[in-house]
């Protein structure tokens, strides 16, 4: 269980947090229906061994490997379609060009495994799954972290980097947040992006009184007009939101004692469809050959994260 508030980045200049082991860089996507039945094929770690070994491999969160679709050779053929949002630094969409740190990640996988006709859809955050299982999108774009409940509608590619969830309050946290469970207190108003982590959260914990919002310009303008008083968000999304809007009075509320492991944001990853499973097969190789030379660490570096603490969990840092 994960017992540290890890979360720092370079923009936030804080904690750093670390490498883990390269076993969790390939083959974690979950169940992938065969394209000829469409039943579930998933292989079974042994839960019991991996947990001596460190690793608490979680459940219907591993692939069938044997799949026999065409959605590579179609993706080779005829392109792939990427769910997009607005959301800084993992994409800057602007009438010109699309950049962004997922963004290089993708095109660098779309070069990898030879895709070369790329479209984008541009979406809000609680579209990109209903987006995808409707076909409108054949990638879920922005990194998504595997749930139970995601788990059952759709399939992950191997992990692609690694970030924590953060608590962001005004200034001086005059609400006197100093643990986890503090969020749960009545009265206490709290914001999130629809059809994220942090709002299955909310609601499985029953928190009272929660905000949902379809971007996080719009939470974080709640958030410093006092209609909120605190926000669960990506650290990367806080970090970069607070650099550039100093003048917002809002803060990264560090030192948070008690912070549950089912909080925490697991590894970035991409989603599919569980028939696409040959893609996903090849989107998940890429991302460990990119990741094994460096291509990851370089754009981490480019968008002022870093390769020694975003790629990997903290927990697995051999440093530590």
């Amino acid at each position: 269980m994960k017992k540290k508030f890890l979360a720092r980045n370079k923009f936030t200049r804080g904690t750093v947090v670390g490498l883990a082991t390269m076993s969790l860089v390939i083959g974690l996507s979950p169940m992938i229906a065969q394209a000829a039945t469409n039943a579930q094929a998933p292989i079974q770690p042994d839960k019991e061994y991996f947990a001596k070994l460190g690793w608490d491999v979680e459940a219907n969160s591993s692939p069938d490997m044997a799949c026999q679709d065409n959605s590579l050779s179609r993706a080779i053929k005829s392109g792939v379609k990427i769910g997009v949002y607005q959301s800084l630094p993992f994409f800057d969409i602007t009438e010109k060009e699309i950049t962004g740190l997922d963004w290089d990640i993708h095109m660098a996988v779309m070069k990898y495994i030879g895709v070369k006709t790329v479209k984008t859809v541009t979406l809000q955050w609680p579209e990109m799954v209903p987006s995808l299982l409707s076909k409108k999108i054949d990638v879920i774009g922005g990194n998504i972290h595997g749930n139970p409940g995601r788990y059952k509608n759709f399939a992950f590619t191997a992990p692609a980097w690694w970030y924590a969830t953060v608590v962001v309050a005004a200034k001086g946290n005059p609400k006197g947040i100093k643990a986890w469970a503090d969020i749960q207190k009545p009265g206490l108003k709290t914001g999130a992006i629809a059809g994220s982590q942090a709002a299955a959260w909310l609601k499985d914990t029953k928190v009272a009184d929660v905000s949902l919002f379809t971007n996080a310009a719009l939470e974080f303008a709640a958030l410093s007009a006092g209609r909120v008083d605190v926000l669960i968000e990506d650290d990367p999304t806080s970090a970069v939101y607070i650099k550039t809007n100093p003048n917002a009075g809002v803060a990264i509320v560090k030192g948070l004692k008690d912070v549950p492991g089912d909080v925490w944001a697991n590894y970035a990853r991409y989603g599919v469809r569980f028939q696409d499973c040959t893609l996903n097969m090849a989107y998940s190789r890429a991302l460990g050959e990119l990741i094994m030379h460096g291509v990851v660490g370089r754009i981490l570096d480019k968008y002022g994260m870093s390769r020694t603490e975003n790629l990997f969990e903290p927990e697995h840092n051999p440093a530590l």
